[in-house]
Parts: C-alpha cells; sequence; structure tokens
C-alpha cells in the first residue's frame, strides 16, 4: 500500500482496503519516499517507535512503582510480544505487524495516555490538546483502538472534573481536546481533496469505520473464533480455571507468608522456602503460557480496581497506570471470549498483561502488606518467579519458529527469512521472483489471486486494478460485483494465482460459488496459463503458483 502511494495512488479509490484508517499508510509512504521503499525502512521505523515507547513506559511505571516493576513491564514487552512468533504466520508482532494501523494505533494511544494523565496532574492545557491531537491520529488507524482509548479518555476528563473545582479548567481543556483532536482529520479531508470531491475525501477520512457496520464481517466464522464464540463454553471454562488458579496462588501464598514466622520455628527457612518455591517452579515450567490471557480480563478488572484506590490516595503518582489499566481493559473487549496474548493479542492483550503485572508486582502487594502487614518484598519476589519462567518459556517457544526459518526470499532490504522444506512455499516463491524477473517485462503489471500483493513489491510489478486482496472478509465488506468490475476495468498484464487455504473463513477453494466465481471465470476466459510452479492452485490443497498471461483475443468458451 505505502509503496503505491508513495507512487501517487489514491487510498480507497486507487486502493481497494478496509484494514484501517488512512495514517499509517500514508506515513508509511511519506518514510518510503525519504529513506526508501523496502521492508527494512519499515523494519527501523517500527524498532525505533518501539524503543521510543518502551523508554516512555519505563519512566511512567518508574515514577508510579519501582525500577524493578518498570524493569519487569519492559522485559514482558519485549520477550513475549515485540518479536514474538507464536503462530506460523509471521505479522503478529511490532515489527512486522499484520497491521501497521493496529501497531501505530496502540503507540499513539500509550502516548496520548501519557499526555492525558500529565494533564490530570498538571492541569496544563497543553496536555490536553497534546492528547486530543494523538487521539486523532489514533481515530485515524483501528476503530477498536480508538475505542479504548476514547472510554480511557472520557474517564480521564471525568477524574479532571472530579478534582478540578470549579470544572470550568476542565471544560476548557475539553475543547482544546477536541480541537486538536480534529487536525490530524482535516489534515487527511485536505490531502485527499487534493484529488476527489469533498464527499470522498470525508469518506476516505472515516472509510476505517465502515467494516464494524459490515454484518458479513463480523459473522464470518474467522471472527467468531476471533470471539470465541466459536466454542463460548470451552472459553468460559478457561478464564473460570485460570481466574479460579490465580486467586488460589495469590490467597495460599499471601496465607503462607502471614504465617511464616510461625512456621520457620517448625522447620528451617531453607526447607520452608523449597516448600514454597518448588511447587511455584514446577507448576510454571509445566504450563502453557501461550494460553496464559484467559486470566487478562480477572487480572484487568482487579488492576482498574487496586489503581482507582491507589489513585485516591496519591493521585499524582497513580494517573498513568490508572488510565492504563482501563484502557487495557477495554481493548480485551474486542478479543470477546478468547482474551489472549498471541495472535490479535499482540496488539490487544499487551496492556492488559502490563496492568496485571503491575497488580501481581506493586499494587496487591502493597495492599496486602497495608492490609495484612505482610511482608511486601517477600510476596512480590515469590510471585515474580512464575512470571520470569513465563517470559523465558514464551521466548523459547518464538525462537524455535524462528530457527525453522531457513529460506530466504528476496534481496538486500527486501530480504525475508521464510519456512524451509518440507514447506514449499518458500521456495516456491523464491522460484516466481527468480522466473519473473527473467520472463515478465520490468513494465508490466500483475495481479495476484487471491492474495499476495507483496510479489507485487518485490518483484517491482504494480498492480493496476484497485483489488489488492481477494479475502472473503474484503469481498463481504466491498461487494464481489463491485470488485470484479473494477478489476475488469483494468486488466493486469499477467495474473499469479496463489494457493491459499481460506477455509477458516468458511468458504472453498478461491473460484468456487461465492467466493470469486465470477473473476476466475473472465480470468480463464482473457488469460492463458504460461507456468506453473508447484502444484496447480485451488484443486489439491497444495501449495503452487499459475501464472497466467493476457490474450490479445479472448478465448472461446
Amino acid at each position: 500500500m505505502p509503496w503505491r502511494i508513495s507512487h501517487g495512488a489514491v487510498l480507497y479509490r486507487d486502493l481497494f482496503y478496509i484494514g484501517g484508517g488512512p495514517f499509517s499508510q500514508y506515513f508509511n509512504a511519506l518514510l518510503f519516499k525519504i529513506f526508501g521503499a523496502s521492508i527494512l525502512t519499515l523494519v527501523t521505523a517500527n524498532l525505533f517507535f518501539v524503543a521510543a515507547t518502551l523508554g516512555l513506559v519505563y519512566q511512567r511505571f518508574l515514577a508510579a512503582a519501582n525500577a524493578f516493576v518498570a524493569t519487569t513491564i519492559c522485559l514482558g514487552i519485549v520477550l513475549v510480544f515485540t518479536f514474538n512468533e507464536y503462530t506460523l504466520t509471521g505479522n503478529y508482532n511490532y515489527i512486522t505487524p499484520y497491521s501497521h494501523e493496529a501497531l501505530h494505533g496502540l503507540l499513539l494511544s500509550i502516548v496520548a495516555i501519557a499526555f492525558l494523565a500529565d494533564w490530570l496532574t498538571k492541569k496544563r492545557l497543553w496536555y490536553a490538546g497534546a492528547a486530543g491531537f494523538c487521539a486523532g491520529l489514533v481515530f485515524l488507524t483501528k476503530p477498536d483502538i480508538f475505542f479504548a482509548l476514547a472510554i480511557c479518555t472520557a474517564a480521564g476528563f471525568v477524574l479532571g472534573a472530579m478534582q478540578q473545582k470549579p470544572i470550568a479548567h476542565a471544560i476548557k481543556s475539553l475543547a482544546v481536546f477536541i480541537a486538536a483532536f480534529l487536525l490530524p482529520l482535516l489534515f487527511f479531508f485536505f490531502l485527499f481533496l487534493r484529488s476527489e470531491n469533498p464527499q470522498d475525501s470525508l469518506q476516505a477520512v472515516v472509510f476505517g469505520w465502515t467494516p464494524i457496520f459490515q454484518k458479513g464481517v463480523v459473522n464470518s466464522p474467522f471472527y467468531q473464533w476471533c470471539l470465541g464464540l466459536d466454542q463460548p463454553g470451552v472459553r468460559i471454562g478457561q478464564i473460570v480455571m485460570q481466574s479460579i488458579a490465580v486467586v488460589l496462588i495469590v490467597a495460599m501464598y499471601a496465607f503462607v507468608l502471614k504465617r511464616k514466622e510461625t512456621l520457620e520455628s517448625k522447620c528451617s527457612p531453607l526447607v520452608l522456602n523449597l516448600i514454597l518455591i518448588a511447587p511455584l517452579i514446577l507448576g510454571a515450567a509445566c504450563f502453557d503460557w501461550r494460553s496464559c490471557g484467559a486470566a487478562l480480563p480477572l487480572l484487568g478488572i482487579c488492576a482498574c480496581l487496586f489503581a482507582w484506590r491507589n489513585h485516591q490516595q496519591q493521585s499524582e503518582l497513580a494517573a498513568f497506570p490508572l488510565l492504563w489499566s482501563i484502557f487495557g481493559l477495554i481493548l480485551l473487549l474486542k478479543m470477546g471470549l478468547f482474551p489472549r496474548i498471541w495472535h490479535y493479542g499482540f496488539a490487544l492483550g499487551m496492556p492488559a498483561f502490563v496492568s496485571a503485572v503491575y497488580l501481581l508486582l506493586w499494587l496487591l502487594p502493597n495492599w496486602l502488606e497495608e492490609k495484612f502487614t505482610l511482608p511486601r518484598c517477600q510476596f512480590c519476589k515469590i510471585i515474580s518467579i512464575p512470571l520470569f519462567i513465563g517470559f523465558a518459556s514464551l521466548f523459547y517457544q518464538s525462537e524455535l519458529t524462528y530457527a525453522d526459518k531457513t529460506t530466504v526470499i528476496g534481496r538486500g532490504a527486501n530480504g525475508i527469512f521464510a519456512f524451509g522444506p518440507p514447506s514449499q512455499i518458500g521456495p516456491d516463491i523464491s522460484t516466481t521472483l527468480a522466473w519473473t524477473k527473467k520472463n515478465i517485462p520490468a513494465n508490466a503489471t500483475v495481479a495476484v489471486l487471491p492474495e499476495g500483493a507483496m510479489l507485487n513489491f518485490l518483484t517491482g510489478r504494480p498492480n493496476p486494478t484497485p483489488c489488492q486482496s481477494w479475502e472473503p472478509v474484503i469481498m463481504s465488506a466491498l461487494g464481489p460485483a463491485k470488485m470484479t468490475t473494477a478489476f475488469e476495468q483494468s486488466p493486469p498484464d499477467y495474473i499469479y494465482l496463489v494457493e491459499r487455504d481460506d477455509s477458516e473463513f468458511g468458504v472453498g477453494p478461491f473460484g468456487s460459488p461465492g467466493f470469486g466465481a465470477d473473476v476466475m471465470q473472465w480470468v480463464r476466459t482473457n488469460y492463458r496459463t504460461v507456468q506453473l510452479i508447484g502444484d496447480e492452485p485451488f484443486t489439491s490443497g497444495k501449495f503452487g503458483i499459475e501464472i497466467l498471461e493476457r490474450q490479445s483475443t479472448p478465448a472461446r468458451q
């Protein structure tokens, strides 16, 4: 997308897209203009943004807690989320995200929360304006992330109105926030206005929000799985069981620590510590930490309650963690009954994960010490043991996935490591790139069906149609007839048919009834096969790429 935009294409008009608002694609296009169009440009930028965000997160939790808690939180973000590869799809992390809207929306939300917390404590108008400007940018990324930020912002202004008497300053700050919020929207409106009419420009600004109103998108089997609605009983059971386990572990160790002096009089401290720690280490080592997200709803709720209590006692230091906890809890709603730290959880679950660490290592130990005179430091050390084991376990799982990526696709700044044999996907794509370079003119156009725009980028051959992907979700949102018509009006010189399993969306192979049958009929009529790499697509389910060339005279039926 940003590659095409950097060469003059207009998002939503020349490039059909439902993945989010315009900010991320145009921002990445700007990066391409300045630093060159490459995957390395995006990776470098993402590394910089994540590092800067980690610095901000560390600073804020250091002020709200201590160095140990802040370091553990940042270590968790790095080891569990930033580079993770828990699935066969390598784009659910912060460095090569499946959606830059998700990454930018998350990072900008964190900055907005920091400014909002500063406004609460320092009561300066420009902090409200800065928070509003960041919120406006988040609006232009993904609706689910903005929704969580909007609830968090509302909570922030309610807190501000409660603290500031009279509330005139809070009202003035809200006005400044709204004015700053509108600035990014107006910028993109006028940017689109250079090439479109006012109605289409306005629609482009809010286009990222249209998919949430499409019933076909929300009701697809894939999103039912994402929300845990495909097996609600199982998902609810996981949440309940993990929540009970967390409560029991906390209660048991709090009980033991409360009576530690009595117990030490009956056995040596060394034996007692072994009895305490050994089950924790064994249980943590055997636990599947990829599923730890099921406990996040309970921990997120507790984090909000304890952070609110902490805010009442020391508002200046506790504003940021409180707003963060609210943001994290609301963001979990997007995953419904299936809260997780992997897949979409790399973005949607991270804030709640951080809140859980903050709760377990700071808020809860402080409360136990105050309420029951428990030794806070000892409780914190015990709870940190399974956390660090979890970090190490998840990091190790990710490394195992990376170790299987032995095939290099692309060159230089566009080099990608992919799975090698027995998987044929990486080798077949490498063969396709080499064949394209040798046999297809540099100025030729290529369309990849049903999905595979990365082949356009790596070969340098653009797709002249606005249809960059024929995923079932996109077809449901935009309409198959509209996409087919747009495709036929701008026929490419070559078409690559690439095997893809879309059964998770409840459809058959591409070209079957209800899933691209019309466009495939048109393709078979107007194009002829010139090369087959691997197995024939859409037949056996095995990977392969079929390359077709446009005929000057359509074939007869």
